[in-house]
């Protein structure tokens, strides 16, 4: 299983927090062992005196690493973003570019091919020809009356009687 890289970020930050952690309890034991701050005879007084400065000291490590690593990597990640949105907008724009493109290129060989066709429309040698071959835009086959529109057509069913309209006639009887 590959891991995403937002998962293996959040494991290194954990990782980097528990040995921050580790270096800062391994130096107040080292304080503690050589006695060279508030030792006294009391285990609570010293639990306690060397928790507040545990966490006083992780708590200037953490103001120090927001001053100076974050702001440096927040910039980084807004650049980032930046180039990122700018290179999809850029892509974007070649595309629109593209395709107007293609439409005008479109555009120009459909005119092209109508004055062609204009062309050999005009050309008496075609229409000649035409002549010849019996491709004229008139078929003599088609029929000249004009279509009934009022009687319904019979379609096979004669059994029941339908209005000029489609609809099923009342039976009178």
């Amino acid at each position: 299983m590959s891991q995403s890289p937002t998962n293996n970020s959040d494991e290194l930050r954990i990782f980097g927090l528990i040995s921050f952690v580790a270096i800062l309890v391994g130096c107040a034991i080292a304080i503690f062992d050589a006695k060279l701050w508030l030792d006294s005879p009391d285990t609570y007084s010293n639990a306690i005196t060397y928790t507040m400065g545990a966490f006083t000291l992780q708590g200037m490590g953490y103001f120090i690493y927001k001053m100076l690593a974050q702001d440096g990597m927040d910039q980084k990640a807004m650049l980032s973003n930046m180039q990122r949105n700018m290179s999809r907008q850029m892509s974007e724009q070649q595309m629109r570019f593209a395709q107007a493109q293609m439409t005008m290129e479109i555009k120009k060989q459909e005119m092209a091919f109508a004055q062609q066709m204009d062309a050999l429309e005009q050309d008496p040698e075609v229409k000649e020809y035409i002549d010849l071959m019996g491709m004229s835009d008139e078929e003599e086959d088609t029929p000249s009356h004009k279509a009934q529109k009022k009687t319904p057509l019979k379609l096979g069913n004669d059994g029941s009687k339908r209005n000029s309209d489609g609809t099923y006639a009342k039976n009178k009887g």
